[in-house]
Parts: structure tokens; sequence; C-alpha cells
């Protein structure tokens, strides 16, 4: 007597898994298709591995005991790498065993819910691939009915799923559980069709399948078919955003918000007025700590201590600072203070510096400001009296030249750390400059004498790249080249002049430099120049229209003009020339 499996109701089975398939909350944000759901119908071959099968003759499988199968399948995308589908196969059985004289067919139904993993998508994210490698693996149910018989006499010897056996009635089936696992295929023609290449192996807990029964071995079978998939629903137009995603976004909502300082000077300025500095800053929507310096002319002196609303104001060394800890609310605000001028007079730069907490961004911008000459009329002396000594003391402007050896960005530097290293005992000095931390060393009277002390710095000290500075009644200058205005007298070019015609006077009015570099329409620095050849000697820029000529020397005979060149071809400058000047100007050939 043929055994049966235990029956339950399959309808109540189909419910619960659908139910868990349509109900299920996904927690990703991202679908890896366009359209979400699809539906497919498949059509493939069903080879069933049990009792009645030619193990001998393996190749015999596919013409003997292969048979067809179809249905449809329904399926869900739950992220760019995992998907589930539920699955409904209907097909046939069939198998010989010619050692044994026997055969069988059966007919079969089979649904499962199954889940699949995208290869490729668990590390790398593509929904546009042509070619989608998966596997997939679930649990199901299978309905059937089978019969087995002597191949040459057709004895029946065994079936299942029939009831009331004397009309053989295929009204009632076999039903049993069964495991799916295989690897599949999806191959991409469009954004909603796919074609469907899948193979999979059912394991069974029934041995019923070929109609008999043998042992405790259960049957299972292959299913490989080919489908097409075709994706349905609404594709989103706003693909949804992570939250990490949305965090690094709004972390700098204003990137692109236009911000500046712009300030307005009176018209006809003149040195030793006072008047009333006027700056618009727009800073847009920007909010939180900010911080303004402004590095005004030598000679600037601001007289008030509160602007503009500011949680703190400092001057010092011509430099004002203004700190908010919360910016105003206002898109544009107005920075208006004070200023007394001191005896200056020329086109003045003046450079503003915001630095905003917000963006974690400095903006820089620089201005010129014009400021005419004081003309004084001639003091009246009188004759008969005799004047008092402070009256007729002469005014001596306080002029000092240091040399820097480090700057410091927003960091302070220990002075003693710096003495240590350098050997410098007692001789570094330390300023705040808006944001940055210069150091300097030594004190002189000439602009020569602190280069010689640069030059001593750079060889016995190991110090790289020190430059001299100026300081005018205590302030530091932004550049040399401003003692033209405050100081004419210690501007280092007016002095080498004074000696260039004195020696000019000696030999002649004629003398010898060596040109060593010329440059079209751009410049180099003689700090780099001086330390890319190791040139000690003074070092020349002379303008001729488009043209920049750098020389070396103050003065030279003709035979030192020519030692010295051969000297700087021996460091390398193989076009180094003598050059001769008359009168402080320039000759193209040699005198007689």
């Amino acid at each position: 007597m043929v055994m049966r499996s235990t029956r339950i109701n399959s309808s109540l089975l189909v419910a619960i898994i659908l139910l868990l398939l349509l109900g299920r909350e996904t927690t990703y944000s991202q679908s890896s298709q366009d359209y979400k759901w699809y539906i497919a119908a498949h059509g493939g071959a069903a080879q069933l591995y049990g009792d009645i099968q030619n193990e001998e003759y393996p190749f015999t499988k596919f013409p003997d005991e292969t048979e067809l199968g179809y249905g449809i399948r329904f399926g869900r995308s739950i992220s760019p790498a995992f998907g589930a589908h539920l699955h409904f196969t209907n097909g046939k059985f069939k198998g010989v065993k010619t050692s044994g004289d026997q055969a069988f067919a059966s007919e079969f139904t089979d649904v499962h819910l199954a889940f699949q993993v995208n290869l490729l998508n668990l590390f790398f994210e593509n929904k546009n691939r042509l070619v989608s490698p998966y596997l997939f693996a679930g649990a199901g149910l299978i309905w059937f009915r089978s019969e087995a018989w002597i191949a040459s006499t057709g004895e029946i010897i065994g079936d299942a799923g029939y009831t009331n056996e004397p009309e053989r009635s295929k009204s009632s089936r076999e039903m049993g559980m069964m495991v799916p696992a295989g690897f599949g295929l999806d191959f991409r023609l469009t954004d909603r069709w796919y074609v469907n290449l899948e193979s999979g192996l059912r394991l069974t807990n029934t041995d019923l399948l070929d109609g008999v029964e043998k042992g405790s071995q259960k049957d299972a079978y292959f299913y490989s078919a080919l489908g097409v998939n075709y994706y349905f629903g609404s594709k989103s137009d706003k693909p949804v955003i992570p939250e990490a995603e949305i965090a690094k976004v709004d972390e700098n909502p204003f990137k692109n918000t236009s911000v500046s300082v712009q300030c307005i000077f009176p018209n006809d300025l003149t040195a030793m007025d006072e008047f009333m500095m006027r700056c618009r800053v727009h800073k847009g929507l920007i909010d939180g700590k900010a911080e303004l310096t402004q590095v005004l002319p030598i000679g600037f002196t601001v007289l008030d201590t509160t602007i503009a609303n500011a949680s703190r104001v400092e001057f010092q060394n011509y430099t004002l600072s203004l700190y908010w800890d919360e910016l105003p609310a206002d898109t544009a605000f107005d920075i208006n203070y004070n200023v007394q001028l001191d005896k200056i007079f020329g086109n003045l730069p003046m450079s503003n510096i915001l630095y905003l907490d917000r963006m974690n961004q400095e903006y820089k911008f620089k201005q010129d400001i014009n400021i005419k000459r004081l003309i004084e009329p001639e003091p009246i002396v009188e004759i008969d009296e005799e004047p008092e000594i402070e009256k007729i003391k002469t005014e001596v402007a306080e002029v000092e030249f240091r040399v820097q050896i480090k700057a410091s960005y927003k960091e302070q530097l220990s002075v003693e750390s710096l003495e240590e290293t350098y050997n410098l005992k007692n001789q570094v000095k330390e300023e705040k400059i808006g944001y940055w931390y210069k150091y300097t060393a030594g004190s002189f009277r000439t602009y020569d004498a602190a280069r010689d002390y640069r030059n001593v710095l750079i060889k016995s000290n190991g110090i790289k790249g020190p430059f001299v500075i100026a300081y005018f009644n205590g302030s530091r200058l932004g550049n040399i080249k401003e003692l033209q205005t405050v100081s004419p007298d210690y501007y280092p070019l007016t002095s080498r002049t004074q000696k260039l015609q004195t020696s000019q006077t000696v030999l002649s009015k004629y003398c010898y430099r060596v040109q060593i570099l010329a440059l079209y329409n751009t410049s180099e620095s003689i700090l780099s120049l001086k330390q890319k050849y190791g040139i000690d000697d003074v070092i020349n820029e002379e303008v001729y229209v488009s043209w920049k000529k750098y020389t070396v020397g103050d003065c030279f005979t003709k035979s030192q003009a020519q030692e010295l060149t051969n000297k700087l071809k021996a460091k390398g400058i193989q076009g180094a020339f003598p050059v001769l000047y008359k009168d402080g100007e320039r000759q193209e050939q040699t005198p007689e």
C-alpha cells in the first residue's frame, strides 16, 4: 500500500505567504530599480532525481527524463542588492530505469517564496547594469500526482495523489514541503523589460514524486527556465536622499553667498585730517561668530573704542580688529569710526580681512587711499629774541630695521624655544598682526646693517628665508617701499643712489654692474634670487618698458666686474655679463 503524506490546508499557507511578501516593511532607502514591482512569465525544463532513473546512463536524462514546465512570478526590489519573489510553476516529470524495467510519469504544481541577493550590487551599486547575477533561496510547497509501472507490461506498481483507485480520479493531489535554491541572471533590455535565465534545485520532504517509495532518500528536482520580467508602478522623480547626505548638504548652506567689505573715504583727504571712516560689510544670511581685521596705512589712528556693536575692539600697530560673538541679522551692515591722520601723504594701501566662523573661511579685500600732502606756511622767527632750544629742535623720525625669522598663522610659538633653537638669546620679539604671530630679531638704524645681520642668520644660525622689515615710530610697515613716503632718507635705494653718485665721481662718472637676469612682463623676488644663487651682494631691479633687469653690485671697476662675473658663472648663472653705467644710466657701449 502506498504511503501518503499528511495533508494540510494549502490555501491558508498560500495566503500567509502572500501577506508576508506584500506587507513587508523595508528599512532600505532606495530600490535597485526605478520601478520596484515586477511580474514575469517563464518556461523551461524539469528533471526529477528519485528512485526511477538511469543512474548508469546520465546522458539519457535529457531525452528520456526531461519534461516541460511553465509558470509566473511576482517580485519586488527591496534595495539595490536584495529582493523577494513569489514563484508559481506547473509542470511534469518522467523517467525510466532500464535495469529494473520501470517507468513513471508525474504532474506537479509548486509555489515558493524566495529572497534573492544581487551579487554585484552588494559591492558596486548600478541600477543600469546590463547583466546582473543573483542567488536565491526560500521555502515552499509542492502538489503532485505520480504513477509508476512496469515498462514492458504496463502494470501499475505505485502511485500518489489519486483517490477512488478503481476510477483513477484526478480530483486530488499529494502535497509536500520543498526548499528551493539556485542561481540566475537578469539581462536588462529597457527600464521596464528584462530577460531572466534561472536554474535551481528543489529539495523535498517526500519520496513519492516518482510514484514509488524506497528507503529514506527524499526526491529532488531541477527546474531551469527562461523568462521575461516586466517592472511596473510609478517612477519617483525625486530620489530619497539618505540622512547622512542630507546632513552633508545642510552643513554649509551659504557656500554661494557673495561676501564683501568696501570702505568709502572722503574726497580731498589731506595729511593731519580727522575724518569718518565708513565701511559696509555684505555677508548675506551668514550668522555666528566673525572677526574683521583692517590693516590701515601707517599714520592712521582710530579714535573710537566702540564700533558697530562689536563685542570686542582692538587697535594696535595701525591694525584694527573687531570681534562679534553673533553677527548682525541684516544681510549688510555698516562700520563707522573716527580716524586721525598723521603727516602722511600719497596713494596708501589698506587691507580688510573678514573671517566668518560659520564658513570657516577668510575673505581678503584690498583698497588704496589717496591722501594729499599738507603744505604748511613758513614759521615767523622773531630776530630780537633768543629762541628756546625746544623750539628749534629738528624732529627726527624714528626708523628701525629688524629681521623677521618666523611667522605662525593663529598659533603662538614659544619665544624661548626660538631663541634656543637659533642661538638668539634675548633677541627675539613677538608681534600679533591680525591672525598672524610674527617673530623678529635684531634692531638696526640702517637697512644695510640689517641686511648684513640677515646674512649672518642664514649662514651661521641656520635660519631659512629671513628678511628685513622696517618700523616707523614704533609701528611696523607693510613694505620697505613705504619708507619712500614716510621717511625717504631711510629708504635703501635712496642711500644706495647717493653712494653710487659718489663712486661715479671718483671713477670719472663711469662704473660697472653685472647683469644676471632679464624678464619680460614678469618679475622675480630679490630674496629668492639671493637664496637661489647664494649672492651676498646687493641685487638691483631696473625697469625698461616691459622688461625687468636684475644686476649685482653698486659700482665696480671693469676688472672687478669681470672678476664678479666669473664667480657668478661658477655658481650657475651662465648668462651673467658686465654692464656699463654713466651718471647712473645704462650704456650700450664701453667708453674709449
